[in-house]
């Protein structure tokens, strides 16, 4: 049937003109309580975590053990109740957790998968669903997306104080309260004379990584505060000093100009996508380093490109001789000493080259359903957001193959793709009503 959302068709994308999207920034309906506290604790810093039987739990964690049951609940209830549409990342998503107990149990037993695969599975798979299945309404996602641009920029400028001050202030005075000293060793703490900024994210990196994805959002959505957003997460990246958030702007920069350009144009990001992949062709095969040459062109400093280089030749060939579950921690420390910079590398070695596949495809598989044509029915803003998460998504999977995300980033990355399935959905859903109610209204003709 029609819902009261669906039935004022005048403020839908098809209805209204693009040039009318101002009038819609108040489009934004109330976000979940829920989802305002994991926002709101997602970015506190790792030093205010406390300890339970030997676990390590954050106030996000706490929050969604509380939140599990509701979303499975929830799941099921949107099933039954005959609102709920398939996208393929329902699938892959569980798996991918899945496989990252099944991987730790048959390397190194249940015990050793449960308490080490079990935070990451929580931060992971809830994240997802919390924002698949509690956002419902139009408008939601544009308020996840405002509130969490807000919540970056709260984070720049607790970030801002390290370059200002060469300390890393909160890193310090916290512990000092909690008691709890997490480890921190940020590889090349000073570039261009001033300190990397991390503030209470966990690295230099993910910070920026962070602040990248707040500067797309707030560049391409109709969210509240806009210009204040844009100037703080830009400024967020800058003091990062790292080259995967400064690419990963420019790229996304690029990717929204190429959207919109070719917002007519059917199949425009197939096209995308054999133009890169010819490119990608045509540097493996007419230079005699590739690799070599992409580092150079692609980083601040050739050195860490070539870093990462030396922990995939060093790693993978471990990772090929035990692809199913994973690698003994004895023979990783055994070949390379250090962090391994990429989270496919990461996941491949700690639980199988199955997991990263399967983690892959769960981010591909939340774009399985457009948010865009025919087949959505959704504003212009969220038709928009849909887009740009679908960018960063993909910036995400490239970033990945040279940074290894955890922590803060990690859990966002669970909410961002749950929030794009979500869209998927909710478009589908709104055009399937739409056809609802255009058969009601003929039959009572």
């Amino acid at each position: 049937m029609v819902t009261e959302t669906i039935a004022q068709a005048p403020r839908l994308a098809h209805e209204r003109p693009e040039a009318a999207a101002p009038e819609w920034i108040t489009e934004a309906a109330a976000l979940p309580l829920s989802l305002k506290l994991v926002l709101m604790s997602v970015f506190l810093p790792e030093a205010m975590s406390f300890f339970v039987a030997g676990l390590r739990l954050t106030a996000t964690r706490v929050i969604f053990l509380v939140l599990a049951p509701v979303v499975f609940i929830r799941f099921g209830q949107k099933i039954a109740t005959g609102r709920y549409l398939f996208v393929a990342s329902d699938v892959f998503v569980p798996l991918a957790s899945l496989w990252m107990f099944l991987g730790p149990t048959v390397v190194n037993g249940l015990d050793d998968a449960l308490t080490h695969s079990g935070p990451v599975v929580l931060e992971y798979l809830i994240g997802y669903l919390a924002t698949r299945v509690l956002l419902t309404h139009d408008g939601q996602a544009l308020s996840f997306v405002s509130f969490l641009c807000v919540a970056i920029c709260v984070v720049v400028l607790d970030a801002s104080l390290d370059t200002l001050t060469g300390r890393y202030l909160t890193r310090e005075v916290v512990p000092m309260i909690t008691g709890f000293q997490p480890p921190f060793h940020p590889a090349d703490a000073f570039r261009f004379g001033l300190l990397r900024a991390t503030g209470p994210i966990e690295h230099p990196i993910l910070f920026g990584f962070i602040c990248a994805i707040g500067l797309l959002f707030a560049s391409a959505a109709d969210i509240a505060l806009r210009p204040l957003c844009i100037v703080v997460c830009a400024l967020g990246v800058v003091i990062a000093f790292s080259s995967a958030p400064e690419q990963s702007v420019l790229m996304g920069f690029a990717f929204l100009v190429y959207g919109r350009m070719a917002a007519g144009m059917a199949g425009r990001w197939m096209w995308l996508c054999g133009s890169a992949a010819v490119g990608v062709a045509i540097v493996l095969f007419s230079v005699p380093s590739p690799f070599g040459h992409i580092i150079e062109a692609m980083t601040l400093d050739p050195s860490t490109g070539y870093y990462r280089l030396y922990i995939w030749n060093t790693i993978g060939p471990l990772v090929l001789e035990n692809p199913y579950f994973g690698v003994l921690q004895q023979s990783v420390d055994q070949a390379y000493k250090g962090s391994i910079d990429s989270v496919w590398l990461v996941l491949a070695v700690t639980y199988g080259v199955p997991c990263s596949v399967l983690t892959a495809l769960g981010m591909i598989g939340s774009c399985s359903l457009p948010t865009r044509g025919p087949g959505a029915w959704l504003t212009p803003s969220a038709s928009r957001l849909g887009m740009t998460l679908g960018i960063v998504i993909f910036l995400i999977m490239l970033a990945g193959f040279t940074v290894h995300f955890w922590g803060s980033l990690w859990i966002l990355i669970g909410l961002l793709v749950g929030l794009r399935a979500h869209l998927g959905e909710l478009g589908a859903l709104n055009a399937a009503d739409r056809l609802i109610g255009r058969g009601e209204d003929v039959e009572a003709g």
